[in-house]
């Protein structure tokens, strides 16, 4: 019950975060029978939030075991589907928990379920992929020799943001080929250390192949070439497969790209540097003001919903901004949050209107809130587009020109190259 209640609030609080959220192959997630799935982790646990909303059958996930040291938390989360897993080399006297962990997960694969493991260990925002631990493959070795007869695929989940953080961002859920644990099973009865080699090495490969990746120094400029492509109408009217594969693209030829643009990228961080820009706030050099009309319109429909929501948000948002010090844990904080206190103020006027007035006092409220917090997300994007406009206005008319061209040349090369 708790765990459906949570799929729900947290299913409508990605979907006011997020503005896409793209699942792409899903068809290679299995809809019956035991299976492995495995994810690179930028986003924490919103990694793991993510997938459980995106596919339709219940997933267990294993998390950082320190969050579960609270016996009331750790019987909270296990309603959840959460599981603890502990990192060695923080903590050796860690290593025969994981045991019991690694016993849970034998129990649920036995049962037929699905099973998700960030095999890094750790999650970051940066555009490249750690080394895979091997415990998750050999789980997966003891899983089939306790039970020869099932199928057990490894299905490969590469997750890719456009922003850790940024509202009404995007991010991409693609599924690769399932890689099939039993092709490798002869080996490993043979050779135990190789063949779980063998299968830790293959899903790696599979991984990057549905992952961004450059060198790690390069991973911020590769952040904000993709940022710019975005801007790109051609691009914003592909379709999410075909966004990916670009992004991709660069992604692949990053090297030759960033040689390309290097002098004209320097010249045009210079200038935001310069002037305090952010690059989001750098208006295409072909987007059209918003018209008196639509900005009042805009505010005069988001005003009652932004009333009656912003007590809650803002106070999630000062949670995120004040408490979390990592940017891979921003966005699973802030939705979070979010969620659970604004269900909790809706609930908590809805309760007094109907002790003070009526049950039917109650209802019109809880369902006009609603309908004002869907037309207030409606709106939103339009009144920061405007705020940023309002924040441009106080760059002199010829930098802001300076810049755009800039904007313009680094998005025509990027344009010759892909298409």
């Amino acid at each position: 019950m708790l765990y459906r209640l949570v799929k729900l609030l947290m299913t409508l609080a990605t979907r006011i975060f997020y503005r896409k959220i793209h699942f792409l192959n899903s068809q290679n997630i299995p809809a019956t029978g035991p299976a492995i799935l495995i994810a690179n982790h930028p986003g924490s646990l919103m990694d793991a939030a993510l997938l459980g909303l995106l596919v339709n059958r219940p997933i267990h996930f294993f998390a950082r075991g320190d969050i579960f040291k609270n016996r009331l938390i750790h019987r909270i989360l296990n309603t959840l589907h959460m599981h603890p897993i502990h990192h060695h080399q923080y903590n050796r006297s860690s290593l025969g928990v994981n045991d019991d962990s690694f016993e849970i997960a034998l129990k649920l694969l036995q049962k037929g379920e699905l099973v998700l493991f960030f095999p890094e260990g750790f999650s970051h925002v940066e555009y490249f992929l750690l080394p895979f631990k091997k415990g998750t493959f050999r789980l997966a070795f003891q899983a089939l020799e306790k039970n020869q007869h099932i199928s057990l695929p490894i299905v490969p989940v590469g997750f890719h943001y456009s922003h850790p953080t940024e509202l009404f961002s995007t991010v991409w859920v693609k599924a690769g080929p399932p890689v099939e644990t039993t092709d490798f099973y002869i080996a490993y009865q043979s050779n135990t250390a190789q063949a779980v080699r063998k299968l830790t090495d293959t899903t790696y490969e599979s991984i990057k192949e549905l992952t961004i990746q450059v060198p790690a120094s390069h991973s911020n400029e590769l952040f904000q070439l993709l940022a710019i492509l975005r801007t790109d109408s051609r691009y914003q009217m592909a379709d999410p497969a075909k966004q990916w594969h670009l992004e991709k693209k660069i992604s692949l030829d990053f090297m030759r790209i960033h040689e390309m643009l290097l002098e004209t990228y320097r010249s045009y961080k210079h200038l935001l540097k310069q002037h305090q820009i952010k690059e989001e706030g750098v208006l295409p050099t072909n987007s059209n003001s918003l018209s008196k009309q639509k900005k009042l319109l805009c505010r005069f429909l988001a005003v009652p919903g932004f009333l009656l929501h912003a007590p809650p948000l803002f106070i999630a948002k000062w949670i995120a901004d004040t408490k979390v010090t990592r940017i891979d844990f921003y966005a699973w904080i802030l939705v979070a949050a979010a969620a659970l206190l604004d269900s909790c103020w809706t609930l908590l006027i809805f309760l007094v209107l109907t002790i003070v007035h009526s049950l039917l006092a109650g209802m019109i409220f809880f369902v006009s809130s609603i309908f004002l917090g869907w037309i207030t997300w409606k709106c939103a994007p339009s009144l920061i587009r405007h705020s940023k406009e309002q924040q441009l206005k106080n760059i002199p008319g010829s930098t802001l020109q300076q810049i755009r061209v800039k904007h313009e040349e680094l998005l025509s090369s990027i344009r010759s190259f892909l298409f």
